[in-house]
């Protein structure tokens, strides 16, 4: 196991190994190992098919395409990017035309070019005029190719059953290539992409929630229902201005660290209390607006009543000192003819009037 280990990390270093130029794009190199590498074992199966087929002649090009190969993937540690990319396309290109040659057209071997192709746009940044150039010559050699050997008769006659074994490999291994390409290129673009959805949702929702508490903030509450008016404006709906009792108090007799711990023990009973589709939000310092979409004005009264209670018997404890609050609530049915705006005021008042006679109670 060990061993085996060893040999595919020594592989993977051959593969990953850095460029000696400065500046030089690490990932277009490994790309260019990993053809190399793709195409030679190609290259090797390939001769053991048609081995039987070749004269002398084309069995010394196979062996000098070899030695070519190897040389390439050995100078791609000392030849910078592009002259590496160029001598990589360069050998396709040979390769193809050989073949076309000498098993003609129905091989499939002029598909290669789409290797090249590929290539022209990922290796290097910017100068699209250029890559636009490149891909247009790639393209007339294609029709080239097309025109001098489509139709024509080849160097070797090959069996059909030789011939449709060639087209299988070659499909397989341009497609295997292209993938190489696609995925070795498009892999750091899609993480990036991912990386900014993350964050993009991550802002969002830090837009949306009070820092403090982690509830939801004003902001959040207007969406909200926003998007419950819009998509039922007959289901019942009830809102909730709350606010806790002389918190003034409670910061200056022990001070705004201890307020914060109270407004985040209470924010924590909000979520215990209510369900998933209401929403408590922080509005702005001691006070808070619950919304209630589905529940009328009984039914948010009776978990009202809950939250009242668990505020009552709540108990925090600070420097060895217990701290109780209690908090005063103005409930009303949300009105669909009104702004929320004006929905919040009419809460917002009975908030009040229960401020002003005797709190810690539930005004509906």
């Amino acid at each position: 196991m060990n061993e085996k280990k060893g040999i595919g990390s020594k592989i993977t270093g051959l593969v990953t190994k850095d460029t000696t130029g400065e500046n030089e794009s690490v990932k277009v190199i490994i790309v260019i190992r990993l053809l190399l590498i793709s195409v030679f074992v190609y290259f090797l199966i390939n001769m053991g098919i048609i081995w039987n087929v070749l004269d002398s002649r084309g069995l010394v090009f196979c062996v000098i395409f070899a030695i070519g190969m190897i040389a390439l993937f050995y100078l791609s540690y000392r030849l910078r990017v592009t002259m590496a990319s160029w001598a990589f396309c360069l050998g396709i290109l040979v390769f193809a035309w050989c073949n076309l040659e000498w098993f003609g057209w129905n091989i499939g071997v002029q598909h290669f070019l789409s290797i090249i192709l590929l290539l022209v746009f990922f290796v290097g940044y910017e100068r699209y005029l250029y890559k636009f150039l490149l891909a247009g010559l790639t393209m007339a050699l294609r029709l080239f190719f097309y025109y001098r050997f489509y139709g024509g008769a080849p160097v070797y006659e090959i069996p059909q059953r030789l011939g449709n074994i060639l087209q299988i490999l070659n499909t397989v291994t341009i497609f295997w290539c292209l993938s190489v390409i696609c995925y070795m290129f498009s892999k750091d673009s899609r993480e990036l992409e991912g990386k900014l959805v993350r964050y993009n949702e991550k802002l969002r929702g830090e837009a949306l929630t009070d820092n403090l508490t982690g509830l939801a903030n004003r902001r959040r509450a207007f969406d909200y229902v926003e998007q419950l008016v819009t998509e039922n404006s007959v289901e019942a709906f009830s809102l909730c201005m709350c606010d806790i009792d002389f918190f003034k108090k409670v910061n200056d007799t022990w001070g705004h660290d201890c307020g914060d711990v109270v407004l985040k023990k209470i924010a924590d009973i909000f979520r215990n209390e209510m369900s998933r589709q209401s929403l408590p939000c922080r509005w702005g310092g001691e006070e808070f607006l619950l919304l209630f979409p589905g529940k009328n004005g009984d039914d948010a009264y009776e978990i009202l009543m809950r939250i009242r209670d668990a505020i009552k018997k709540m108990v925090v404890m600070y420097e060895g000192h217990e701290v109780k609050v209690t908090m005063t609530f103005g409930l009303t049915e949300y009105s669909f003819g009104k702004s929320l705006d004006d929905n919040v005021q009419e809460a917002d008042e009975k908030l009040y009037y229960g401020k002003n006679h005797g709190r810690d109670q539930i005004v509906f």
